[in-house]
């Protein structure tokens, strides 16, 4: 079933007449993660109000890699979007046939983005990479590298004009998912907090992380020595 997010505008006057929203359709191997500089979770479908709206997502599928599957993860991208009333597309990316051949489309920034609408109308998109938070665990605070991307850019963090309001889907509609990569917490080192799950939630941690976090952290294990 899919997930819906709507975001509704705030106008002056009566909330009786809200404009008709654009709806935008994300693919399964497109994950979001934030939309106008505010952390969500994943959904497939999006309710906007008319306006221009900044999107912040990465390519994550399970891709052949030799005689198996592995999962690419891609680095956050983050790409500013123009609505017009009742719009309807549906984003799209060029076929990655095989994991080495995603690391290196995405590597040498080969990856081909594009809206479609019903009608078949492409209108192509120029995601950029969105920069890293200095140190551990970059992306971590997702908002706070959105925050320093906008503000080195000069963007400002509005969408078309009008407030937003993101409406969380129903917690029994969620599935029931690993512990969050973007919240793993490294802790203290006592005898006491190497007990219980921390192994397992480390090992979660590990295979939902990115490579470039990955790196960062056998680079910090490497420095610990």
């Amino acid at each position: 079933m899919k997930r819906t997010l709507s975001i509704l505008g705030v106008f002056a006057g009566s909330f009786s007449c809200l404009t008709l929203a654009a709806e935008l359709t994300l693919p399964r191997s497109v994950e979001l993660l934030a939309l106008d500089g505010q952390k969500v979770e994943h959904t497939e479908v999006l309710e906007l109000p008319e306006g221009k709206h900044q999107f912040v997502f990465r390519y994550e599928e399970s891709l052949r890699f030799g005689s198996r599957k592995k999962k690419y993860q891609s680095t956050p991208l983050i790409v500013s979007i123009p609505f017009s009333e009742s719009a309807q597309v549906a984003l799209r990316h060029s076929h990655l046939r095989d994991y080495s051949a995603a690391a290196s489309a995405f590597k040498n920034g080969t990856v081909a983005w594009q809206l479609v609408d019903p009608q078949g109308k492409f209108t192509d998109l120029q995601p950029v990479e969105l920069p890293g938070n200095p140190g551990f665990l970059p992306y971590q605070d997702i908002e706070a590298a959105i925050g320093r991307y906008n503000r080195q850019h000069g963007i400002p963090l509005s969408s078309g004009g009008t407030s937003v309001r993101a409406e969380q889907v129903p917690a029994t509609a969620k599935p029931q998912q690993p512990m969050n990569s973007r919240q793993a917490v490294i802790p203290e080192s006592t005898d006491a907090q190497y007990s219980g799950d921390f192994v397992p939630q480390i090992q979660a941690w590990y295979l939902q992380a990115t490579d470039a976090e990955r790196k960062a952290l056998l680079k910090w294990m490497i420095e610990q020595q």
